[in-house]
């Protein structure tokens, strides 16, 4: 809490500055969320990248390119700024010709605009907010980082054997039998003892379980109790009223530049800019205003809240957030768990009280208790969140899990003797045949049902025809364990993780691929792997460029 409240004490002195830099991103977009990192911090591929330089980055692409963006704008444009540097450091470059295009492009109307160099200034001016120094450079910025995704794509290559291997493995299908044994249904036949089950909590207790995993574990992860205070979207829109004067103002000021006809030029004759009529674009007008109406009020709400909060930091006890919201007509939420019903909630369980909002989890666990949080977006509204409470983690005591501990034991002996059988069903299967190794350990595990598949596809490929059958994701060691076989021969297949079980399964047939399939079809399919290679490929370098980017960190 010391940073951030030091930060609301000394607000007015920092005002000046707070001033000239809303200003320059006044107007960016209501939808834009800026994560500006602190002055003078933060690297890019060992180059310092100062809060002047950032900010006049963040302002230029954020009124061209993220104007609507979901996504932090801080993280898209440091995301850029990494892919311009690498562009620079390897000696890229932007001609006048490629920049003059691109500007082109970027504006599909009269080619004649730009002959009137005041009137496209002009135009710069109204529709980005920026001069056209400030317009080249973004574009120029832009271009970069396209041709260097465009050299790095060129130069990944499918070859004609890897495109094979690879058809084969999302074409080739097989057929196969199997028998599950579950180790739940042995749990009965298996005895413990207090000195296995204290043994058994000993071995797992310093770890966080994960059953999903199969991972044995009884730590308690850190936990936190959180409060906010939202204004509503929904709440807010229904207070909104958009005259139809309104809309045909908004028409009038706005046609030129959203609204215009695509006309074909005609030879000798003088051209005649037409827009579309007021009533076929009537709906989109009052969508677009009431968007913009309701984050003005949204803003303006939790701005207020926010306001209140700042003047009130440093006054004794702490600010209730039950009363903001009463003052301010706002709602007030303590979050509940939906998993327990409790208000407290590990990191992952906070991922379902904003779904929409990824980051907000690391944001909570971050902040310290009753810390107030700064105004946040998410598709339900405008929130100011608090941390009421951290519980630290924790290993509950032997004597309160014993019983659970006793459980997992016996689960976890279950499964032992479960895989014991399977070996032994799988011998007698070697020596006999699939169905005979089922009956002979019948007597005493009980009737077990032999399972006959249709033809399936590997693990996360999905075949098509009428003959084809995706398995369940929990029996993926099935298919898995299958195209390692020759026909007729057989293997067992554990599950160690959530339901476990073991199977005994055997290649009852494969069918394979026909090379003059591929043959017909390979340039398509080459060209298909080879756009996803291109994509993995850009995903991991992007990936690794940013490992060598510190946002919010310098090493001088």
């Amino acid at each position: 809490m010391a940073a951030t409240s030091w930060f609301r004490r000394n607000q007015k002195k920092l005002l000046g500055v707070l001033v000239v830099f809303l200003m320059l991103i006044w107007g960016i977009g209501p939808a834009a969320e800026y994560i500006i990192p602190k002055p003078g911090v933060g690297e890019i591929l060992g180059q310092k990248i100062t809060q002047d330089q950032f900010s006049n980055t963040a302002t230029r692409w954020s009124r061209i390119f993220f104007r609507d963006s979901k996504e932090p704008v801080a993280q898209q444009v440091w995301r850029q700024m990494a892919l311009i540097g690498q562009a620079e450091n390897m000696g890229i470059v932007i001609t006048k010709d490629e920049l003059a295009q691109e500007i082109r492009n970027f504006f599909p109307v009269d080619p004649r605009i730009f002959e009137d160099k005041e009137g496209f200034r002009r135009l710069i001016g109204n529709v980005f907010h920026l001069t056209e120094p400030q317009f080249e450079q973004t574009i120029k910025e832009y271009l970069l980082s396209r041709k260097l995704q465009y050299l790095l794509k060129s130069s990944v290559k499918v070859t004609r054997n890897e495109a094979f291997q690879r058809y084969i493995k999302e074409n080739e299908q097989v057929k196969i039998k199997y028998a599950a044994l579950s180790a739940r249904n042995f749990i009965r036949r298996v005895e413990i003892k207090e000195d296995e089950i204290k043994s058994f909590y000993d071995k797992y207790k310093e770890n966080y379980p994960d059953v999903a995993e199969g991972i044995w574990g009884y730590k308690e992860p850190e936990k936190v109790k959180v409060e906010y205070i939202i204004a509503k979207s929904d709440e807010v829109e229904k207070q909104i009223n958009i005259t139809d004067e309104e809309m045909r103002k908004y028409y009038e000021e706005k046609k030129a530049l959203m609204f215009k006809k695509e006309s074909v030029e005609k030879p000798d004759e003088t051209s005649v800019s037409e827009f579309k009529p007021y009533d076929e674009v009537k709906t989109q007008i009052k969508n677009n205003m009431l968007l913009r109406e309701r984050e003005t009020m949204l803003n303006k709400r939790i701005a207020d809240v926010d306001n209140d909060i700042y003047e009130n930091i440093d006054k004794e006890g702490f600010i209730s957030f039950a009363k903001l919201a009463e003052k301010y007509g706002l709602s007030h939420v303590v979050a509940t768990n939906r998993n327990n019903g409790t208000n407290y909630f590990t990191k992952e369980e906070l991922r379902e009280v904003f779904i929409d909002l990824p980051q907000f989890p690391q944001q909570v666990f971050e902040r310290e208790v009753n810390d107030p949080s700064t105004p946040i977006s998410s598709a339900e509204g405008k929130l100011i969140f608090r941390v009421i409470e951290k519980v630290e983690p924790l290993i509950p005591p032997y004597k309160v899990i014993h019983d659970k501990v006793a459980e997992d034991l016996r689960y976890e002996k279950a499964f032992e003797e479960t895989e014991e059988f399977a070996k032994k069903c799988l011998e007698k299967v070697n020596q006999t045949s699939f169905e005979e190794g089922i009956k002979f350990i019948e007597n005493e595990t009980g009737k077990l049902a032999i399972v006959e598949t249709k033809y399936v596809c590997r693990p996360g490929i999905f075949g098509e025809g009428d003959d084809t059958e995706v398995l369940e994701p929990e029996k993926a060691k099935i298919a898995e364990t299958a195209f390692g076989l020759k026909v007729g021969t057989s293997a067992i297949a554990v599950e160690n993780r959530g339901e476990k079980t073991c199977y005994v399964i055997t290649l009852a047939d494969r069918k394979r691929v026909d090379p003059k399939e591929f043959e017909e079809k390979k340039d398509e399919i080459m060209q298909q792997y080879l756009m996803e290679k291109q994509f993995a490929f850009s995903t991991e370098w992007e990936s690794w460029i940013g490992t060598k980017t510190q946002l919010g960190k310098s090493k001088s």
